[in-house]
């Protein structure tokens, strides 16, 4: 597991690959377009801001977790069992092949899905509590509504019958 900060205000092309069955976080704050790769097991968390627009590919059984990273378009592409999480201010534009995932937030401009992923948009649970938060990972907190009615009829089901 690695944490790291990146800060770049050149105009160019940022280029982020991970593969393998690593974890990386990566702080963020880009002045131009990104292209991210990731492949394998491994997770990518992604923070901060790009300003330009963000090509966004996961293969294999990966993670991408990149909603609190917003980026004006982003082009997303799953394939295999992965899943997606990503925040495009103007529009996302997502494409699944295979039994992956892409959980979005902003506009959706296109989705094409071919095989039995899914294509939906994030729900960000809200904390209401005020007691002081526990550490936790930003994912955590997302939730698309599937997942919401599979933890609830889990718990009732457990109740139930213990």
């Amino acid at each position: 597991r690695s944490k790291n900060v990146i800060f770049s205000n050149r105009l160019s092309l940022l280029d982020v690959a991970h593969s393998g069955a690593g974890i990386a976080i990566l702080e963020l704050q880009h002045g131009s377009n990104i292209n991210v790769a990731i492949s394998g097991t491994g997770e990518l968390s992604l923070s901060g801001r790009v300003q330009g627009n963000g090509r966004l590919s996961v293969s294999g059984a990966a993670y991408l977790d990149a909603i609190e990273c917003p980026m004006n378009i982003v082009n997303a592409e799953v394939a295999g069992s992965g899943l997606a999480s990503v925040y495009g201010l103007k529009g996302v534009n997502a494409t699944v092949s295979g039994v992956g995932n892409i959980c979005y937030r902003g506009p959706l401009l296109s989705q094409v899905i071919s095989g039995l992923g899914s294509i939906r948009e994030c729900i960000i649970a809200e904390e209401t509590s005020t007691e002081p938060q526990h550490s936790s990972s930003q994912s955590d907190k997302i939730m698309d509504r599937n997942q919401r009615l599979i933890v609830i009829l889990a718990t009732t089901v457990f109740f139930l019958f213990f």
